[in-house]
């Protein structure tokens, strides 16, 4: 396969996140990498990423904005514009290594030019160097079961995939929306991965994926599986895990309302999340939510 100018398009979804822009794209376009583009899709923002974006014009930047229809959209309406062979979508709070490009171009000539590829990366905050390093076996789709390890600026997938298949675009799946897409991308065409670190996943408390109350959370669980199950390959290739994708969610939920301090709801899903699939038990999510667990029964005590 030829490498044609650009390579890769970096397509990167934002909805208010001005500071986040001013301060990551400019790096971006002094990657240690020469074929590529970045595609910013401006999802409706209220703040100043016009007048942001305005001021950081360069030739490897081309800028979209559109009306407000959340980040599955705005992630499938810069797919659209992209003109790479290979789209990697990264989230404006999260950070791509300078040599990030030249990896994912290594690994994807290695690994024979795949439809979906997934490289590793770290967590941390910008200032702090991370020792959470996520690296996955390859031709292991079966770790998406589990939960959803991958991270969008460490997935690399070919833009012809987009004719088929697309992010679901349903705001209540919002904040999951990835992992449907990626059960079905795994479905159809398993999943290659390769531990080169590419990039970092900011923490910070903004981030939509911890700040979900029960409901959406539920929400979000019954919407993911229903719509990853609609399709007839997903169904083939992980129908017999369906119960345990369940289950694991169920723990998913259990998690995050336990670091809310909501202790008897959080129980209420661990042990719903076990009679399901008594393997939920044997997880570093489980240590983490007993944890907690037993840490607020400790300070109820003292108080007590």
């Amino acid at each position: 396969m030829k490498m044609p100018e650009p390579f890769i398009s970096i397509v990167i979804p934002t909805y208010n996140r001005a500071q986040f822009l001013k301060a990551n794209i400019p790096r971006l376009c002094a990657l240690d990498y020469e074929n590529y583009e970045i595609v910013v899709v401006d999802d409706g923002s209220t703040d100043d990423t016009p007048l942001v974006m305005a001021d950081l014009s360069h030739e490897r930047l081309r800028v979209f904005r559109k009306e407000n229809g959340e980040r599955a959209a705005a992630r499938n309406y810069g797919a659209k514009q992209a003109i790479g062979d290979y789209i990697t979508f990264l989230d404006s709070d999260d950070i791509l290594y300078d040599d990030a490009l030249q990896k994912a171009a290594e690994a994807i000539i290695e690994k024979k030019f795949p439809f979906f590829l997934h490289l590793a990366y770290d967590i941390g905050t910008p200032d702090k160097i991370s020792k959470t390093v996520i690296r996955l076996k390859d031709n292991n789709p079966y770790i998406l079961v589990k939960g959803n390890p991958l991270s969008c600026m460490g997935v690399f997938i070919r833009r012809e995939v987009f004719q088929s298949h697309q992010f679901n675009e349903d705001r209540n799946l919002s904040a999951s929306e990835d992992w449907e897409f990626w059960m079905r991308l795994a479905a159809f065409y398993g999943l290659r991965t390769d531990n080169r670190i590419v990039g970092r996943l900011i923490e910070h408390k903004t981030r939509s994926v911890v700040t979900a109350s029960e409901e959406k959370l539920v929400m979000r669980k019954t919407l993911a599986i229903r719509y990853a199950f609609e399709d007839e390959t997903v169904r083939t290739v992980f129908g017999k895990y369906k119960r345990s994708i369940a289950a694991y969610w169920d723990t998913y939920i259990a998690l995050h309302l336990v670091i809310d301090g909501l202790k008897s709801r959080a129980l209420y899903y661990f042990l719903g999340g076990i009679r399901k699939d008594i393997g939920c038990l044997f997880t570093r999510r489980a240590l983490v939510i007993i944890k907690f667990l037993l840490q607020k029964r400790n300070e109820e005590d003292e108080l007590n």
